[in-house]
């Protein structure tokens, strides 16, 4: 009984002791250390929609990509944009910039010329040939043979508009053509209703809004702030037609429409103290949520008599890479999945419609088929602001300074920072100027900045 005994212990210790071989790798008196847990690449960025709902969004966002990417930390920070060019000139000189940043072209220009960026075109084309971007938006964003930003989300203005409003004062269901019928309407509806109701919400303050609202009037009437080669145009026949329609449409604006900006736009349109403005279709969510209304349309901006060029304004939201990025490979890996995952079309949808319905819209025609953007109930309620909106990004949108498919004067930024055609605007609509005076002093006040680079 003993041996028995003895036996089946030695056979127990030969087989613990052939388990620890194994486990070792087969070779005896060393054993393989653990892996340790792979480290997660953390990476932050910037953007500068500070509601919290458009913040909630990016959220959305950033938490399904981690589950997806568990090794991958993405942190979002908000910057407002009346800070974004301080913020990030000072973040290049401190080297304390975020991985990558939403911007739009003005803001992609200034970084560029600090020699802050790197080229993103082998991205842009991956994802061109993935879900073809809309051309004019991935073209404000090439020079010199590169792309130097992505554009993930655009905004464009449009003819916006109260339908109850043309049926009570004017008879009429279809909004203006011309602008020439526009400003026939603005007269008819401030005079019909006593000044309850003016006709046209447009601004006249040396600020961004101002700037916006005046290119749709210049681009409608085939102006520009500079020809193909980069050499200043503004001072022309185009400028001087559109500014002047301008400043009789600003007659039937609400008093104190020389000040404004875009908060009192969009609380004059929510409480319907203007019937028309050509603006971003942006107020649909207070329509919705706040008023369960339908009175809230869109339509193709207007065109000047004897033209049938429209004209309005759009923002491609961009992302831009910094140098810095792009020399640590790991970061540079895990920016450009955030950047994939991004332009997914059911996640773009949720930084689209899903984050300001008719306040963004998707740069590609993937994202512009997606179900994900068009079920959303307030784009279903609206949705025709929706189709004009992307006909309208598609057919003829722009932004001056980068009407010809590349960068002709880099001098555009600093323009545009300038407010140099709205401060051009102001002079015109509170008297301080004629005209004539005023757009020649515009076109020599870009002179000032200018800095052209077409051939």
């Amino acid at each position: 009984m003993k041996k028995m005994l003895t036996l089946v212990l030695a056979l127990l210790l030969s087989l613990v002791v052939a388990a620890e071989f194994v486990s070792a790798g087969g070779q005896s008196g060393t054993k393989e250390e653990p892996k340790p847990a792979e480290k997660k690449v953390e990476i932050t960025f910037w953007h500068h929609e500070a509601p919290a709902h458009r913040v909630a969004a990016f959220q959305d966002v950033i938490d399904s990509f981690q589950r997806e990417y568990p090794n991958i930390s993405l942190t979002q920070e908000v910057v407002m944009w009346g800070d974004a060019w301080v913020k990030s000139l000072s973040a290049l000189e401190a080297n304390t910039l975020p991985a990558f940043q939403f911007s739009i072209p003005d803001l992609t220009l200034t970084m560029y010329k600090a020699g802050a960026l790197a080229p993103v075109s082998d991205l842009v084309k991956e994802i061109d040939g993935e879900y073809t971007i809309f051309p004019n938006q991935k073209n404000m964003y090439f020079y010199d043979n590169e792309y130097w930003g992505l554009p993930v989300i655009t905004m464009v203005m449009l003819m916006t508009y109260r339908p109850s409003y043309l049926e009570e004062f004017l008879g009429v269901k279809k909004p203006p053509e011309t602008w020439e019928e526009t400003l026939e309407y603005a007269r008819k509806i401030t005079a019909g209703s006593e000044e309850e109701v003016y006709g046209i919400g447009i601004g006249g303050a040396k600020n961004l809004m101002t700037d916006e609202q005046a290119y749709i009037f210049i681009a409608s009437a085939g102006a520009r702030f500079f020809d193909e080669k980069g050499n200043i145009s503004f001072d022309s026949p185009q400028t001087k037609k559109a500014l002047s329609m301008y400043n009789e449409l600003i007659k039937f604006a609400p008093p104190g429409a020389e000040a404004w900006s875009w908060g009192e736009i969009e609380l004059n349109i929510a409480a319907g103290t203007i019937a028309m403005s050509p603006y971003f279709p942006s107020v649909q969510k207070r329509f919705h949520e706040e008023f369960d209304s339908d009175d809230y349309a869109a339509a193709h901006v207007p065109y000047f008599k004897g033209r049938k060029q429209r004209g309005t304004i759009t923002y491609p939201n961009e992302i831009h890479l910094y140098k810095q990025t792009v020399k640590d490979a790991s970061k540079y890996e895990a920016v450009k999945e955030v950047v994939r995952y991004m332009m997914r079309p059911e996640i773009n949808a949720v930084l689209t419609s899903g984050q300001e319905p008719g306040g963004f819209f998707p740069t590609t025609a993937a994202a512009a088929q997606a179900p994900e953007y068009w079920d959303d109930p307030i784009v279903k309620r609206f949705k025709g602001i929706h189709d004009v909106a992307l006909e309208a990004l598609d057919q003829y949108a722009t932004l001056y300074g980068f009407e010809y498919g590349k960068w002709v004067n880099i001098g555009i930024g600093d323009i545009t920072g300038a407010d140099v055609l709205a401060d051009t605007v102001n002079k015109i609509v509170t008297g301080q100027m004629s005209l004539d005076d005023a757009v020649a002093w515009g076109a020599t006040e870009m002179g000032k900045y200018s800095t052209p680079v077409g051939k």
